[in-house]
C-alpha cells in the first residue's frame, strides 16, 4: 500500500510539474509575441517619424533653394546695375575735360 501510494504521490507530483512547466513555456511565448507586437508597433512608428522629417527637411530645403536663386538674382541684378553705372561713368570721364586743359 505504501508503495502504491508512493507512486500515486510521485506521478501526481510529474503531473505537476510537467503543468507547471507547460505554464512557463506558455508565459514565455506570450511574453514573447508581445515583445514582437511592441518592437512591430515601435518600427512602425519610427517609420512614421522618419517619413515626416524626410517631408519637412525636403520642404526646408526647397525653400532654402528659393531663396539662394533669389538672392542669386538679386545679385546679379545689382551687379549689373552697378556696372552698367561704372561704364556709364567710364564715358562721362572720357569726354569730359581735364581741369588742366583749356
Amino acid at each position: 500500500m505504501k508503495n502504491n501510494l508512493d507512486i500515486l504521490l510521485a506521478l501526481v507530483a510529474l503531473v505537476v510539474v510537467v503543468y507547471r512547466l507547460f505554464q512557463v513555456e506558455a508565459a514565455i511565448y506570450d511574453a514573447i509575441e508581445d515583445l514582437k507586437e511592441s518592437v512591430s508597433e515601435r518600427i512602425n512608428l519610427l517609420e512614421r517619424s522618419l517619413a515626416l522629417h524626410c517631408a519637412i527637411y525636403a520642404e526646408r530645403k526647397e525653400q532654402v533653394d528659393y531663396l539662394l536663386r533669389a538672392l542669386e538674382e538679386k545679385i546679379d541684378h545689382k551687379s549689373g546695375r552697378l556696372w552698367d553705372e561704372i561704364k556709364e561713368l567710364k564715358l562721362e570721364l572720357r569726354y569730359k575735360p581735364k581741369s588742366g586743359e583749356g
